[in-house]
């Protein structure tokens, strides 16, 4: 009996901790789809100081990212919701020039 109670025990800490190893590949997918997306706009040239270069950055690139670097298949809405939140807490989804599909009703969920 308390050794069902220890073999489930271990075996909940271990699901546990697998979720959050996939959050975290998840979340620094994100992080690598924004980054790359800023250091495209940077590396934009300057013609003109009126022209400002759009930041572009989509559900697409969070998904290639994650399939491409951590093997992850994520469903569109999660990585919908993962780049809001990354977009949010870095600052750029307060930038006026910003190009992205996280915010499309298409994505929205329940939670």
């Amino acid at each position: 009996m308390i050794l069902g109670f220890l073999r489930r025990r271990r075996e909940r800490r271990a699901a546990e901790r697998e979720a959050q190893h996939v959050l975290a590949q998840a979340l620094f997918a994100t992080d690598m789809a924004i980054t790359l997306a800023v250091r495209a706009r940077l590396a934009e040239p300057v013609t003109s100081l009126d022209i400002v270069w759009p930041l572009r950055v989509t559900v697409g690139d969070v998904l290639s990212q994650a399939q491409d670097h951590f093997r992850l298949e994520l469903s569109e809405a999660d990585a919908a919701k993962l780049l809001r939140y990354r977009l949010e807490l870095r600052g750029h989804s307060r930038w006026p020039d910003l190009v992205t599909d996280a915010y499309d009703p298409a994505y929205a969920t329940d939670d």
